[in-house]
């Protein structure tokens, strides 16, 4: 694994040059915690205490659909006084989750966090969900994340890079396919054919 420095970052004058050998699945955390739609929000409540974790991902026949973090039980179950066990997961969770395969840059992964403003995304192995990695396991490869979220804010305003950045496994925001090849279009990601159909 490479160790990134601010030293070495600046020595080198390019965060892609310095991270490019890196890997999710180096930095990844494999032991990611998985419920079905139909599971209560108190059955992710107890999920989240018994594991001592702080999100959980939600599958839809087998494949990850969304995510249920702290955050969205405190503001959708919480302050919104809902009776736990009579709101299923579906009803919470965050979705689309957002994907990566675990040979993806963290480059890469970096960029798409910083670009639809998220601080996690799943690691896939075809359909099979191998791991979670977060905006937390990017500080293992660097502890001057700050500069690079920072120089990556940058980048994207300065080079535009992120218009180009495919999701390579996700939910069409559009139509709710489940699908490969998403783009973003105008703030939405969108599967080939709703993407024909924005451009028409």
């Amino acid at each position: 694994m490479v160790m990134v420095t601010k030293g070495n970052i600046a020595a080198d004058g390019s965060i892609k040059e310095t991270l490019k050998d890196v890997a999710v699945h180096e930095i990844m955390t494999k032991d990611v915690f998985i419920l079905d739609v139909t599971s209560t929000t108190l059955e992710v409540a107890k999920a989240m205490d018994e594991q001592n974790i702080d999100s959980v991902i939600i599958t839809k026949y087998g494949e990850a659909t969304g995510i249920i973090t702290e955050r969205d039980m405190v503001c959708k179950v919480m302050v919104k006084d809902v009776i736990p066990h009579t709101v299923n997961a579906e009803e919470i969770m965050s979705s689309p989750i957002l994907t990566v395969k675990p040979n993806t840059g963290v480059i890469k992964a970096s960029e798409m966090m910083v670009k639809f403003h998220i601080r996690r995304l799943a690691v896939t192995n075809g359909k099979a969900i191998v791991g979670l990695v977060t905006d937390r396991d990017i500080l293992t490869v660097s502890p001057g994340l700050n500069t690079i979220l920072e120089d990556l804010i940058e980048i994207n305003s300065e080079q535009d890079i992120v218009e180009n950045i495919g999701i390579e496994r996700g939910i069409c925001q559009r139509c709710g396919s489940h699908v490969d090849d998403l783009i973003p279009v105008n703030g939405l990601i969108l599967c080939e054919d709703c993407r024909e159909e924005e451009d028409e």
